[in-house]
């Protein structure tokens, strides 16, 4: 679900999508800028919030990889992750460098905190037109 709502958006900004064949694959596609850079994109999601000892809710996406046990985005496949918190709509467009071998990435949408660590990755579109 969370792929085909990525499809569209992307499709919406005006960049090229590949959709790979095949299971098991690193990317879910691989996005093309004007100036023609690929971008191989691994795509998440959640839908659910956590509010143990919280007064704001936050989201939790598993960034690792693999069926068993979990290990994180390699970042030789994988250029960016996109993750989409669904209670508030919002995507968040992160380097995969960025994640820092992490296995799981938090988002703080209500927090009302601009420099949260992730709140400078939502809806950075423009990421795609950067590394041209």
């Amino acid at each position: 679900m969370y792929e085909f709502r990525f499809f569209s958006r992307i499709l919406d900004q005006g960049y090229d999508l590949f959709m790979p064949a095949g299971e098991d694959l690193p990317v879910d596609c691989v996005v093309q800028n004007g100036a023609g850079r690929l971008f191989k994109v691994q795509i998440k999601g959640t839908a659910g919030a956590e509010l143990k000892r919280r007064k704001e809710p936050r989201y939790k996406v598993l960034a690792g990889t693999g069926s068993g046990s979990k290990s994180s985005i390699d970042c030789t496949k994988v250029d960016v992750l996109c993750a989409y918190v669904e209670p508030v709509d919002a995507w968040y467009i992160i380097p995969c460098l960025e994640l820092n071998n992490t296995l799981s990435v938090w988002f703080y949408p209500h927090s009302g905190n601009s420099n949260a660590y992730t709140e400078q990755f939502r809806e950075n579109w423009d990421l795609f037109k950067k590394w041209s």
